[in-house]
């Protein structure tokens, strides 16, 4: 299967008033797609739409909040109504929600569930009907490297991150058959406003929301799945973690100990990654 030319293309990204979102949304606008552009935040989408427009692009900000199933069935109805098909979910929504797990309430641990996992199940199944219905689409789904290492301080936000890793692969097998891809990109640390990376504990480069955009382009125009990681080398140590457990937990407790470490923010800190506002 081949990937899709963003020409012309319907694409939908949450999450997009900020940080990864808002950089995929005009990275998207920038190779030709029509972008509807979804948030809370009704002022930045205005704000992102109208920079669009003023290249002569084509962009729909719609308010939504990804947590509420009613809002996210209005942000699908409204991109049909007006479009009359979506082939591009970018489901970038999320929220920081690490810190010590006996320190977190509940409410702060439904949330992050509900915003950074649930939602994504939410939107997907919003839209994958009608994907499925034209026989083509890419559902791109921003996880984490914090989805595929457990890191301390951040049980919450990790296996959030991890579910959307499973997710992703999973229903990319289901889906392929039939004409979608689905693919999970998982960065590393990128600073933004939701999660203010000014180090990357030494291991790790601190990444400008607009390299994680040019990825999720590239993943969507050759067709990319079901996972690609940013930067791409921290994925190879997952054989370090398969074939020599012992030497990969060492390994980790060092550079956990060097100080790679959340960062507080919000319900609590996030340890990789960067989304938007859900």
């Amino acid at each position: 299967m081949s990937g899709l030319d963003l020409r012309g293309a319907v694409a939908v990204v949450t999450g997009a008033s900020s940080g990864i979102g808002w950089a995929t949304a005009d990275a998207l606008a920038r190779r030709g797609a029509k972008v509807v552009v979804a948030a809370r935040r009704e002022e930045r989408l205005v704000e992102l739409a109208g920079a669009i427009e003023r290249r002569r692009g084509t962009a729909l900000p719609v308010p939504c909040d990804v947590s509420r199933p009613d809002q996210v069935e209005a942000l699908r109805d409204r991109v049909l109504a007006t479009f009359g098909r979506c082939d591009v979910l970018v489901n970038n929504a999320g929220i920081p929600g690490g810190g010590a797990f006996a320190d977190l309430s509940m409410a702060q641990v439904e949330r992050v569930i509900a915003v950074n996992y649930v939602a994504v199940l939410a939107c997907t199944h919003a839209f994958l009907a009608p994907m499925l219905r034209g026989g083509r689409g890419h559902i791109v789904n921003v996880a984490s490297l914090a989805g595929r290492f457990a890191v301390p301080g951040s049980s919450v936000y990790s296996s959030t991150k991890h579910a959307v890793v499973a997710f992703s692969e999973s229903l990319h097998y289901e889906v392929a058959p039939r004409g979608v891809r689905v693919t999970s990109v998982n960065p590393g640390f990128v600073s933004t406003e939701g999660f203010p990376h000014r180090r990357g504990g030494g291991i790790l480069p601190v990444l400008p929301p607009r390299r994680v955009a040019e990825v999720i382009v590239r993943v969507i125009e050759r067709g990319t799945a079901p996972e690609v990681s940013v930067p791409r080398w921290p994925a190879s140590l997952q054989i370090v973690r398969l074939l020599a457990p012992p030497l990969y937990r060492f390994g980790f407790r060092r550079a956990h100990a060097r100080g790679l470490v959340p960062t507080t923010r919000g319900v609590g800190a996030s340890t990789f990654e960067d989304e938007g506002d859900s």
